[in-house]
């Protein structure tokens, strides 16, 4: 299985899919990229999700100067990941097509931040979670560990540019399309059994494109 990522903006469920695979397969490890970074920089002692963190940890992920943060990416948190592909350990991570991060009111979209090349290849699959904007809205409300914009005009920009950057990683590397899944979590269990069988490779192409996400 080695290295699946699941992206995803905020609120469309990753933490919770993740934990229920986990559940599932106590062989597999979770971790994100906001986890990585952290352990990187000595905010966390882990970088596996299993570590409790709260909104203060996250303030000092955000407040690091973003020439630190491009620098970190393409050196020590590429050696982890590149570290981790290459091992026998089967590891999920978390991520985003785009980030955003926010100051204050303000959200910034890290639109120059693409998805490497090294990074595709270093995935066995790589899976965009995808669900309702009203649905990732009421999620966001009910969250009660982080602070979280509910605005359901600015989680469609956010998908709109994450699904620009999911079409730009086919265009690129056309290669990696049959290693590319898009799924709907709208029912947990059934996001969990399609995610679990593309870990397992029992589905050679899994078309769940979520409709309009309306």
């Amino acid at each position: 299985m080695a290295l699946t990522t699941i992206f995803g903006i905020n609120g469309v469920g990753k933490d919770t899919v993740a934990n229920e695979l986990r559940i599932k397969n106590t062989d597999i490890s979770v971790t994100s990229m906001s986890r990585v970074l952290m352990y990187i920089l000595d905010i966390t002692k882990t970088y596996d999700v299993s570590e409790k963190v709260c909104e203060d940890q996250y303030k000092k992920l955000e407040s690091v100067p973003q020439s630190k943060m491009i620098e970190i990416e393409n050196t020590d948190y590429k050696k982890i990941l590149c570290e981790i592909a290459k091992s026998d350990k089967n590891v999920l991570m978390l991520s985003h097509l785009i980030s955003a991060l926010r100051h204050g009111e303000q959200i910034n979209y890290l639109t120059d931040r693409l998805t490497p090349d090294w990074y595709v290849d270093a995935n066995n699959a790589l899976i965009q979670l995808v669900a309702p904007f009203n649905v990732i809205s009421e999620r966001r409300k009910n969250d009660q560990t982080r602070n979280r914009n509910v605005d359901i005009s600015e989680i469609e920009y956010h998908q709109s540019l994450c699904t620009n950057e999911w079409e730009r990683i086919k265009r690129v590397k056309p290669e990696t399309i049959n290693k590319m899944f898009i799924v709907e979590n709208v029912d947990l269990s059934k996001a969990t059994n399609d995610i679990e069988n593309i870990m397992k490779n029992k589905v050679k192409i899994l078309k769940l494109d979520g409709g309009d996400n309306k």
